[in-house]
């Protein structure tokens, strides 16, 4: 990339087929633009545009920092996903440990089946919505292999967990653990209460209990993806201290 014949940095892009659609990922853009030069961003977003128009895109798919998150919008990119990230200090949060009503556990062969087969229609649903998938894409059948492995045989790095209270299950969480620099990563997929135990204030508390079993098992950092219409949940782990680590955008070109 230049501006005004000075190169200012490189985008690496994936260009694939999804459902009958021309998609262009940005999965790497490196530039030394600062991130509050609206103005000349606006013209980088134009141009980009037009490059990937010229090879046969329909979609244009990126993750940026939240600080850029406002002039992709204004280029007419919506917001898909949220991810929120939080490093895991002991000492933080401690209004995570007064409610200790929830405990968990790691989910029994049948929870596993029961669990996969709610969180299939939950995820389909909810990245159709978000725009993360269209209903017919690729990107769902690699979903559904992955959601078969959970119930037959997880593997080793698939957290699947249960809150309970007094031995009744209230929640489930599912996450993956991401070997970083010698330590661990949470990377949330999802963690919920059932629909009959909502309303009672329990999230707090089934949240601090996951935070303390995945501290025992060396987690440092913990990642969470939230759908972009989901203000709700954001504002939630934002109110736990999570800050926002980069937003993934969409814009169909078509």
């Amino acid at each position: 990339m230049t501006v005004d014949d000075v190169q200012v940095g490189g985008a690496l892009l994936e260009h694939a087929d999804d459902a009958g659609r021309q998609r262009c990922a940005v999965r790497v853009l490196q530039t030394t633009l600062p991130r509050d030069a609206d103005a000349v961003w606006g013209l980088v977003i134009s141009v980009l545009e037009t490059f990937v128009r010229a090879r046969g895109a329909t979609l244009l798919t990126t993750a940026v920092a939240p600080e850029l998150a406002r002039v992709f919008g204004l280029a007419g990119f919506a917001a898909t996903m949220t991810t929120v990230g939080k490093r895991l200090d002991p000492d933080s949060a401690p209004e995570l440990q007064e409610d200790r009503r929830v405990a968990v556990r790691p989910m029994s062969a049948d929870e596993r089946e029961r669990f996969v087969d709610d969180v299939r229609d939950q995820l389909r649903a909810g990245m159709a919505r978000a725009g993360v998938a269209d209903a017919d894409s690729p990107q769902l059948g690699s979903l559904e292999t992955r959601l078969r492995g959970l119930a037959v045989d997880p593997p080793a790095d698939e957290l699947l967990m249960v809150g309970t209270v007094e031995g009744t299950v209230v929640g489930r969480a599912w996450a993956t653990l991401v070997e970083r620099d010698g330590a661990l990563d949470f990377h949330g997929n999802t963690i919920d209460l059932l629909p009959e135990h909502r309303g009672q204030r329990l999230t707090p508390s089934f949240l601090g209990a996951l935070r303390r079993h995945v501290h025992d098992l060396g987690v440092r950092d913990v990642h969470l993806r939230v759908y972009g219409h989901d203000a709700g949940a954001r504002r939630t782990f934002l109110e736990q201290g999570a800050g926002i680590e980069d937003v993934h955008l969409r814009k169909d070109l078509a």
